[in-house]
C-alpha cells in the first residue's frame, strides 16, 4: 500500500512539474508601433517583471488557470487583460498601449528627497525623460541640458573642452560651484574649484536628468545655492541586454560605446543586478586660437582629444523598496591644447578620475530611508611650455579628493511627510607647479570639512489642493591645513615669495538655509505656486589657498574669504489647454549678499613682463538678479511634439565695496559677465515609421566680456556678440540595428571666448550600432 501511495505521489509531482506553462509578451506603442521598453508587467498583482529593450517580457513556470495581466508605463494608459494559461504551452501575445496625449505623471526625487509628481512640488522643475534624451543632438552630458530655459552652458570648444560650466538664472557662466551636480544623488562638484567633469559619463548610461531651479541649500547645503542637477543612471531591467555602437565625425573623430547589463533573477525587483559600461573617443581636432594668435605664435597646433571611461554597477534588490547598490566610474583623458614647442604632446591637460558610490535604501510601512557613501578622486595634470625670450616648461599637478556620507529618513504622518537627515563631506587639494627649466616648485594645499543637518515637512491639505513645503538646514564648514609656499625660487617665481604662507589661518562658518514654498491646484489643468529660499556657499579651496597668474593680472589667496548667500523669491504657474498645450511661466528675484568676486587690491606686481594688477577674491556685498522664464509644450499627437521657451535675465552688481581707498575701480551697477540677457529655444520632435527627426534652434544674446563692462582688446568689443545655433538629428531602428545622423551647429556659426579662441563650428556625426 505504501508503495502505491509513493508511486501516486511521484506521478502527481511529475505531472505538476511538467504541467507548467510560459507566457511571452511584447509591448508596442499603438500609434507608432514602436516597442516599449521597461514597462511594468504583473500577473494577479503578485508576480512581476519589466519589458526589455525590445519590449519583450516573459513569465515561466506558470500553473494553468486564469490570470489578470496588468501593464503600465509612464505616458501611456494602463492595460488590464484576462489571460487563460493552458497546460504545457508557450503562449505568445502582443500588447498595444494607448499613449496619453498629455501627462504630468513624471515622478522626481531631487526637489524633496522623496518621490513626488512634478505637479505636486511648488518649485520650478525641468525633467529630461529617456525619450527626450534619445532625441537630443548632444556629444556630452551637459549638452543635453542646452535647451532647458534659463540654462547657460560654457563649453567653448565642444568635445575638445577639458572643462565645462553649467549655470542657471543669471549666475555667472564661469562659476560651476554655485550649481550642485549630482550623479544618482551623490555630489560631483570638487571642493578645490567647484568644477564638474561633464566628460565623465557615457550618455548611454543616463536614464533621466532632473533640474531643480532656485536655491536647494535647505536640503543639499553648499554648491546648491543656485539650483541642483541630478543625473540618474539606468538600472538593469532584464536578464541580459546589451548595446554597442561606433560613430565617426568631423575632425576625424571616432568613438566606440558598449553597455552590458543583466539581472540574476527572473523576478522583477528581486535579486542581484549588474551593469558594465565603457566608451572611447579620439579626434585629430582643430586650431582653436584666433588668427592673430596664429600669426604671432609659430608653435600653434591642433587641439586634439583622446579619452576613455569605464563604469560598473552592482546591486541587490531585497524587494521593490529595499536594496543595496555599488557604483564605480573611472575616467582618463588627454587633451592637447594647441601649442607645441619641444614636448611630445605640447601643452595638454589630463584628468584621472575615480568615483565610487555605495547606497542602501529601504522602506518599512510609513518610513523610508536612504544612506550613501561616496569617494571622488581626481588627479589633474596640466603641461605648460612656451618660448618667448626664454623657454619655460612646467607641470601643474593637483590631487583633488572628496569623500562623505549622506543620509535621509522620511516618515508619513497623516497629511504630513517629514524628512530629516545628516550629511558629512571632506574636500582636500594637494597641488604643485613643478618647473623643469628652473628649480622652482610652487605648492598649495588645503582642506575643508562640511557638516549639515536638515529637516523638511511636506503638508497636503484641502483635499490635496494646497501643498506646503517648509525646510531648514544648518551647515557648518571648516577650512584648515592651508598653505602656499615656494621651494628653490628663481626669476620664474620670485615675485610671489612675498605672498608665501605656510601656516594659513584656520576659519569656520555656519549658516541656516530656510525654504518655504506653497502651491494651490485649482484643478488638474491649472496650478500656481510661490516660493522663498535662501542659498549658501563657502569658498572653493582654490581661492582660499592658491596664489598665481590669472588673466589680466595676479590672483592672491584669501584664507579669510567669507561665504556668499542668495535670497530667492519666485512665483510660477502651469496651465494646460485643450488637453494638448502646456504652458509654464516663472518670475524670480534673487539678492546675493557677500557675493564672491575678483577685486582689484590697488597694488601691482611685476611678473617679468611689466606691472600687472593684483586681484583677490572678495565679498563685494550685493548682487541683484531678476528674470522670467516662459515655456510652451504642444503635443499634436504622440508622434509630433513642439517646444518653445524664452528666458530673460538681468544680473547686476547693486553695491560694491572696494578693498582699499586707492582702488580706482567701482563696479556698482556693472553687469555680471558671461550672462546672456535673452535666450530663446525652439525644438521639434517627430517620431515616425520612416526616420525619427529632431530639430532644435537656440538664440543666445550678447554677454559682457569683463567686470568693468568696457572695451576688450582681445574680443575687440565690450560684449561677446549674440549667436544662433541649429541642430538636427535623424535616427532609425531596424529591429536590433540602429543608425543616427547628428549635425550640430548646421549654420557653422562661429563664436569666441575671452581669449579670442573659436568654437569648432559645424560638427557632423554618423553612428551605427546594435542592441541585444
Amino acid at each position: 500500500m505504501k508503495k502505491i501511495i509513493f508511486i501516486l505521489f511521484l506521478f502527481n509531482f511529475s505531472f505538476s512539474s511538467f504541467a507548467q506553462s510560459t507566457l511571452v509578451g511584447k509591448i508596442f506603442n499603438s500609434v507608432t508601433s514602436e516597442e516599449i521598453s521597461y514597462a511594468n508587467v504583473t500577473l494577479n498583482k503578485s508576480i512581476g517583471t519589466t519589458s526589455n529593450e525590445n519590449g519583450t517580457f516573459r513569465f515561466e513556470n506558470l500553473k494553468p488557470g486564469d490570470y489578470i495581466l496588468n501593464i503600465s508605463f509612464v505616458g501611456f494608459e494602463s492595460l488590464s487583460q484576462k489571460i487563460k494559461i493552458e497546460e504545457n504551452k508557450i503562449l505568445e501575445f502582443n500588447f498595444r498601449l494607448q499613449p496619453r496625449i498629455y501627462t504630468t505623471d513624471d515622478i522626481v526625487i531631487t526637489a524633496t528627497k522623496t518621490e513626488n509628481y512634478i505637479q505636486d512640488i511648488p518649485t520650478r522643475i525641468n525633467l529630461l525623460t529617456p525619450r527626450q534624451i534619445q532625441g537630443i543632438t548632444a556629444q556630452t552630458t551637459d549638452e543635453l541640458l542646452n535647451n532647458i530655459p534659463g540654462i547657460t552652458i560654457s563649453r567653448s570648444f565642444g568635445i575638445f573642452s577639458h572643462k565645462s560650466s553649467v549655470t542657471m538664472r543669471g549666475l555667472s557662466g564661469q562659476e560651476q560651484a554655485r550649481i550642485l551636480v549630482l550623479i544618482d544623488g551623490v555630489p560631483t562638484n570638487k571642493s578645490d574649484g567647484g568644477s564638474v567633469n561633464w566628460n565623465l559619463l557615457n550618455t548611454d548610461m543616463i536614464e533621466r536628468i532632473e533640474v531643480i531651479k532656485g536655491p536647494g541649500s535647505s536640503l543639499y547645503g553648499s554648491n546648491a545655492m543656485g539650483g541642483a542637477i541630478n543625473i540618474i543612471t539606468k538600472k538593469p531591467a532584464e536578464e541580459f541586454s546589451g548595446r554597442f555602437s561606433v560613430d565617426y565625425g568631423t575632425y576625424n573623430t571616432m568613438r566606440g560605446r558598449i553597455n552590458l547589463s543583466g539581472r540574476l533573477s527572473e523576478i522583477a525587483n528581486k535579486g542581484f543586478y549588474w551593469n558594465l559600461n565603457s566608451f572611447y573617443r579620439q579626434s585629430d581636432g582643430y586650431i582653436t586660437q584666433s588668427e592673430a594668435d596664429q600669426q604671432a605664435n609659430p608653435y600653434i597646433v591642433n587641439s586634439t582629444l583622446q579619452e576613455w571611461s569605464a563604469s560598473a554597477k552592482l546591486g541587490y534588490d531585497f524587494n521593490k523598496n529595499n536594496g543595496f547598490e555599488l557604483d564605480f566610474i573611472y575616467y582618463d583623458d588627454k587633451r592637447e591644447t594647441g601649442e607645441k614647442v619641444y614636448q611630445p604632446d605640447g601643452n595638454k591637460t589630463d584628468h584621472d578620475t575615480y568615483h565610487i558610490r555605495a547606497r542602501y535604501f529601504g522602506e518599512s510601512n510609513k518610513l523610508t530611508y536612504n544612506i550613501s557613501f561616496f569617494y571622488l578622486n581626481e588627479n589633474y595634470k596640466k603641461v605648460n611650455e612656451y618660448l618667448k625670450d626664454d623657454y619655460t616648461f612646467y607641470d601643474v599637478l593637483s590631487v583633488r579628493e572628496d569623500l562623505g556620507a549622506l543620509s535621509s529618513v522620511s516618515y508619513s504622518l497623516n497629511k504630513n511627510k517629514i524628512t530629516t537627515g545628516i550629511d558629512f563631506k571632506q574636500g582636500a587639494v594637494d597641488a604643485k607647479d613643478v618647473y623643469y627649466t628652473s628649480t622652482d616648485i610652487v605648492y598649495n594645499r588645503g582642506k575643508m570639512n562640511f557638516l549639515g543637518l536638515f529637516v523638511q515637512d511636506e503638508i497636503s491639505i484641502l483635499n490635496e489642493k494646497l501643498k506646503i513645503i517648509a525646510g531648514l538646514r544648518f551647515d557648518y564648514a571648516r577650512y584648515f591645513d592651508g598653505s602656499f609656499e615656494i621651494e628653490n625660487p628663481t626669476g620664474e617665481t620670485t615675485f610671489m615669495t612675498d605672498f608665501e604662507n605656510t601656516d594659513m589661518q584656520e576659519d569656520a562658518w555656519n549658516a541656516l538655509s530656510p525654504k518655504l514654498s506653497a502651491q494651490y491646484n485649482f484643478n488638474q489643468d491649472f496650478r500656481f505656486y510661490a516660493s522663498y529660499a535662501k542659498g549658501f556657499r563657502p569658498s572653493i579651496l582654490d581661492d582660499l589657498c592658491r596664489s598665481g597668474r590669472m588673466r589680466g593680472g595676479f590672483k592672491l589667496a584669501n584664507p579669510t574669504l567669507q561665504p556668499e548667500y542668495l535670497n530667492n523669491f519666485e512665483i510660477g504657474t502651469d496651465i494646460r489647454l485643450f488637453n494638448k498645450l502646456r504652458s509654464s511661466a516663472t518670475l524670480y528675484y534673487s539678492l546675493g549678499t557677500d557675493f564672491m568676486y575678483y577685486v582689484n587690491t590697488g597694488d601691482s606686481i611685476d611678473m617679468g613682463y611689466g606691472l600687472r594688477p593684483i586681484y583677490k577674491r572678495s565679498n563685494i556685498s550685493e548682487v541683484s538678479i531678476y528674470g522670467a522664464e516662459i515655456e510652451f509644450n504642444y503635443l499634436l499627437n504622440e508622434q509630433l511634439i513642439f517646444n518653445a521657451n524664452y528666458a530673460y535675465t538681468h544680473s547686476q552688481i547693486s553695491n560694491y565695496k572696494p578693498l582699499s581707498e586707492s582702488d580706482p575701480i567701482d563696479l556698482t551697477d556693472k553687469y555680471l559677465t558671461d550672462v546672456p540677457a535673452n535666450m530663446v529655444s525652439l525644438s521639434v520632435y517627430w517620431k515616425n515609421r520612416i526616420v525619427n527627426t529632431s530639430l532644435t534652434a537656440k538664440y543666445t544674446d550678447e554677454m559682457w566680456v569683463n567686470d568693468l563692462n568696457q572695451y576688450d582688446e582681445i574680443v575687440l568689443d565690450d560684449k561677446y556678440p549674440a549667436y544662433t545655433t541649429i541642430d538636427l538629428k535623424f535616427s532609425k531602428d531596424f529591429k536590433r540595428i540602429f543608425a543616427n545622423l547628428s549635425i550640430q551647429n548646421i549654420l557653422d556659426t562661429r563664436f569666441y571666448d575671452s581669449k579670442g579662441a573659436v568654437c569648432p563650428g559645424r560638427f557632423i556625426t554618423i553612428e551605427l550600432g546594435t542592441k541585444f
